[in-house]
């Protein structure tokens, strides 16, 4: 009886980890959206409760893309730490010269014009509807509006947050995903993608998706991870 009640008891546990788990989301963008909200994408980027796209807004605004994110389509977003992590690395860069040098949102609308500014952002956004069940673990190359630059979609399974007999259904994550070279492929052991040239700095650039699939009143928005780098930077 004892030894029933610990295994009930063990797996209650495991039960309210992955629930929490699954709401990875909620935590990290400020919040699960409703999936259907009643305005256009630019209003629902500037009324996010914890302001986690200001930064970004303040890029479309200076890259006069408004009009853009609110046409039909799908805005994959890049959120305040991704602009970040990028202004970071190129500070990080400028210091390789000289340590006393900063690279700051300032920095960037010195040194980006409204063209360069409107061609870093306009990766994100794609003209047609992407949604997951649209989507396949090979992934399809999608026209953005900045000419010239296609990036990848998939929808991927993840071994996280399965236990094996409790917990079996793998959860599928959208990617956005950069290809360097050619297309990534499964190496001999079936688990590590190496790209075919065998190049590890031709690696492709995955980013996760960590909340997807709201649906505003103009288009498509998925939110990109905490930890990508704006534009794709590779470092």
């Amino acid at each position: 009886m004892k030894k029933m009640k610990c295994n009930i008891y063990i797996t209650a546990i495991l039960l309210v980890l992955f629930g929490s788990a699954c709401k990875k989301s909620a935590i990290i963008d400020g919040g699960l959206s409703k999936e259907k909200v009643d305005m256009t994408t630019y209003d629902f980027l500037k009324t996010n409760p914890r302001q986690m796209f200001d930064t970004t807004l303040l890029i479309i605004d200076k890259a006069g893309m408004k009009d853009v994110i609110n046409s039909p389509g799908t805005f994959f977003v890049p959120n305040n730490y991704a602009i970040n992590n990028f202004l970071n690395a190129k500070r990080d860069e400028a210091r390789k010269q000289d340590e006393r040098l900063n690279y700051t949102l300032d920095s960037l609308f010195k040194y980006f014009s409204p063209q360069m500014l409107r061609d870093s952002m306009g990766i994100y956004f794609f003209p047609q509807k992407i949604t997951r069940d649209g989507l396949n673990s090979i992934g399809a190359s999608y026209q953005s509006v900045t000419k010239g630059e296609s990036l990848d979609v998939s929808l991927e399974e993840a071994n996280q947050y399965t236990i094996p007999g409790i917990i079996t259904n793998k959860p599928q994550y959208i990617y956005l995903n950069k290809i360097l070279g050619a297309k990534d492929i499964l190496a001999g052991d079936g688990l590590t993608k190496v790209d075919p040239s065998g190049d590890p700095k031709l690696l492709d650039i995955k980013t996760l998706c960590q909340t997807t699939g709201i649906i505003t009143n103009t288009g498509v928005v998925h939110v990109l991870e905490n930890k990508h780098i704006w534009t794709f930077k590779h470092l």
